[in-house]
């Protein structure tokens, strides 16, 4: 008897968007058929906040390539806060997840669609003086390769930022994260690697790693569960609340209280996300 094929990643969104419980994950996710709406959500939000953060003054005037472009939110967010060009990296066609949906987006000055994956790369050395990833890395087939050429394209002096990268310590964490991913349930697809993995593949492209932040060590890694930096700072007492009550509060809020929440928060939970941000050395 032939196994059932999976559904596609497009038929997966369609599948999570016409349940109603997962309203939240979708909207999270910024998965919504409305992609304008995402674009406008992702520009205002903590996250990207905290993205042009670290980036700061390199924005201004630059050439992005948002690799694993998705739906092109993070290229428009680029566009909108300074840069002069934003290459949308996409392999996938598809209207809900890849190319089609950032033709949705309409036309923005600056704006490129390119299809390609990010173990080959269809553009010059030294074209974008930013690289970015935002949940990409982990869907890497070969990712020393993909971190190469990403190294490549991006110009002496130029800043790596990879984004929400899932990470795993073992193969029975890989099973447990992929066993709760709601799109992998349906559609498979994820991966996830270790952390060792990507901080050499990134150092091995030639690229210095500048700041390493862990689960919740930022926003960016920290959304949906924190919204903003001072959710961020709660988070520890929120849970503490949230899965004891009264008692879990004054408990965290204790002397050491506080220190013994956040130890259990920061436990190595399967899939837990982490983001990096890497320069390339300028020509000597």
């Amino acid at each position: 008897m032939e196994a059932t094929p999976l559904p596609s990643v497009d038929e997966a969104i369609r599948i999570l968007r016409a349940d109603p419980a997962s309203g939240d994950l979708v909207r999270d996710a910024y998965l919504g058929r409305d992609v304008e709406d995402s674009a406008t959500r992702f520009l205002a939000s903590a996250e990207f906040v905290a993205v042009r953060t670290l980036l700061g003054d390199r924005l201004r005037g630059a050439t992005v390539l948002d690799v694993g472009a998705g739906t092109g939110i993070a290229s428009a967010a680029f566009l909108a806060s300074g840069a002069n060009r934003a290459i949308a990296l996409e392999p996938d066609s598809s209207d809900e997840v890849g190319r089609g949906a950032i033709q949705r987006l309409g036309s923005r000055p600056g704006l490129e669609i390119v299809d390609g994956w990010g173990e080959r790369i269809d553009l010059p050395d030294g074209t974008a003086d930013i690289v970015y990833c935002r949940q990409a890395l982990h869907h890497a087939l070969d990712l020393p390769l993909m971190l190469r050429e990403c190294a490549r394209v991006l110009g002496p002096g130029g800043t790596f930022i990879a984004c929400r990268e899932h990470v795993v310590d073992d193969a029975r964490q890989l099973e447990q994260f992929l066993a709760a991913h709601p799109i992998h349930r349906l559609a498979g697809g994820e991966h996830a690697f270790a952390l060792g993995d990507y901080v050499s593949a990134i150092e091995a492209a030639g690229l210095t790693i500048q700041r390493q932040l862990g689960p919740w060590d930022s926003v960016i890694n920290a959304f949906p569960m924190a919204r903003t930096d001072q959710e961020l700072a709660e988070l520890p007492l929120t849970l503490a609340g949230q899965r004891l009550g009264r008692l879990g509060k004054l408990v965290a809020s204790a002397p050491g209280g506080a220190w013994l929440a956040r130890r259990w928060l920061e436990r190595p939970r399967p899939g837990r996300l982490y983001s990096f941000l890497a320069s390339k050395e300028p020509s000597i």
